[in-house]
């Protein structure tokens, strides 16, 4: 993989680089436009339906024509807008992306029925109630039954969102009460918040901010934060806070508070402390240390109901797996005891790239940011679950790593909606993972074996996303 001298270099001249003003061509961005009205449309009819799921087929079609404009906009007709128009591509495509969510944001979250847990959650916090200590059917919590408990799931098991998580849940019900409408909201200004983080980073590395449309117009975030409210993003928000602190080296150890912000909202980041104290040092890990216990004391207090919860949970829900799903296929055929030994071998994996991550010294800041999204991939690649929404903990990567964005994660983006086929007749398919995960390690497979033998893939970025010493970038 490229790192940070490779970033910054010049790959041809730079009056070849910049294109003459009289000879810039307009097409790209009129196209830019053009697609971006076409997105709107679609968004807007998406919006307007009662129930996503019924029938699911037109979801599915949906996103994928979502998906099919965004790849084309992000992958054709970006990297050949002229350097001339770049600052008026640029705040078409943050318009796109807030008007995006704005049209959805309005939609019933008919995908999941999580927020109706965030919501019972923050009315626990405002009623002075631990989350952690009863399960939402305790007959203690008789008295705050309503319609949002109906339509809760997993109402047996005490919650499994961390303490981060609960203090937002707890400020937006205090602000919206029941109004799924103002969590949604809450949600997608922090959506908004990593695109404007992105930017940051990217004119950090020297890279064309015209990037920011890989995260700003995907289908994946828009549909599970601002239409299905999937709270993931908030921690997504965090992790990428603290790689624009980690840019200036007065600020590391506020970058170590922001870290254990995106580990309290969902364990993924958990795995990355080793890399980053190996390379930004003692006050970054005792910012680490000191914040851990502070945030973490409400989940603290009630560990042990928490982690019956968790195991409840990770027992009970193993959906859209690939590793592990397979895994425990072979395995069940040979032992009784195929579950706990997958468990395992996914543990060992993670700490496996933990480790690989941390034992050598980063070589610069691209390089973190590298085994960052490596680290991160691998345990969304042997958890037993892998929910839509959660690829959005690597999807900013994607733009920051190599250069241009891994073609096997843009098509796993695309893919993972066929979960939703569980839809149709309430069971999974054997052919759904098949369809997802195979491209995908077929992908990956062939990208890296052109990196090892020091060539890019096809589809490479063109010498203007690269930004010349000197130059500023637009």
């Amino acid at each position: 993989m490229p790192q940070n001298s490779a970033i910054l270099k010049p790959e041809v001249p730079l009056s070849t680089a910049v294109a003459a003003p009289a000879k810039a061509s307009a097409w790209p961005i009129v196209a830019l436009c053009v697609v971006m009205l076409d997105m709107l449309g679609l968004y807007l009819y998406l919006s307007h339906r009662l129930f996503l799921l019924n029938p699911v087929w037109i979801y599915l079609t949906l996103y994928g024509t979502l998906f099919a404009f965004y790849a084309y906009a992000a992958g054709r007709l970006v990297p050949r807008i002229p350097v001339v128009f770049a600052k008026h591509a640029l705040l078409i495509i943050l318009l796109g992306g807030i008007v995006f969510r704005l049209i959805v944001l309005p939609s019933e979250p008919s995908l999941s029925t999580d927020m109706y847990r965030y919501v019972w959650d923050g009315r626990l916090s405002l009623h002075g109630i631990n989350p952690y200590r009863w399960a939402p059917n305790a007959p203690t919590l008789r008295h705050l039954r309503d319609p949002i408990w109906e339509l809760m799931d997993y109402k047996v098991y005490q919650t499994i969102y961390m303490p981060v998580s609960q203090m937002i849940f707890a400020a937006c019900y205090w602000l919206f009460h029941e109004n799924l409408i103002g969590f949604k909201l809450i949600f997608t200004l922090f959506d908004v918040g990593v695109c404007g983080l992105l930017l940051v980073i990217l004119r950090s590395m020297g890279r064309s901010p015209l990037l920011v449309i890989w995260y700003a117009w995907c289908p994946l975030p828009i549909t599970e934060v601002s239409l299905s409210g999937h709270q993931d993003v908030v921690g997504v928000f965090f992790l990428m806070l603290t790689y624009v602190l980690l840019l200036r080296k007065r600020t590391v150890w506020v970058a170590g508070i922001t870290l254990v912000c995106a580990i309290l909202t969902k364990g993924f980041a958990l795995m990355l402390i080793p890399l980053l104290v190996r390379n930004y040092g003692k006050k970054f890990a005792l910012a680490v240390a000191v914040s851990l216990i502070y945030f973490g004391m409400p989940l603290f207090v009630y560990l042990p109901q928490f982690l019956h919860g968790m195991s409840q949970y990770l027992e009970t829900v193993h959906v859209n797996s690939s590793f592990y799903g397979w895994a425990n296929m072979a395995l069940a055929k040979v032992t009784t005891s195929h579950y706990s030994i997958v468990n395992k071998l996914s543990d060992v994996v993670i700490l496996a790239a933990a480790i690989w991550a941390a034992w050598r010294r980063s070589t610069g800041y691209a390089d973190v940011l590298r085994r960052s999204f490596i680290v991160l991939a691998v345990i969304l690649m042997v958890v037993p679950t892998l929910f839509p929404w959660y690829l959005v903990w690597v999807l900013p990567f994607l733009p920051l790593v190599g250069k241009r964005p891994s073609w096997a994660f843009i098509a796993l983006v695309c893919t993972i909606g066929l979960l939703y086929t569980y839809y149709i007749s309430i069971k999974p398919f054997w052919w759904t993972p098949v369809i997802e995960y195979v491209p995908f390690y077929l992908i990956l497979t062939w990208e890296y074996a052109w990196w090892r033998l020091g060539r890019e893939p096809l589809g490479v970025l063109r010498d203007k996303w690269v930004r010349p010493p000197g130059q500023r970038s637009v």
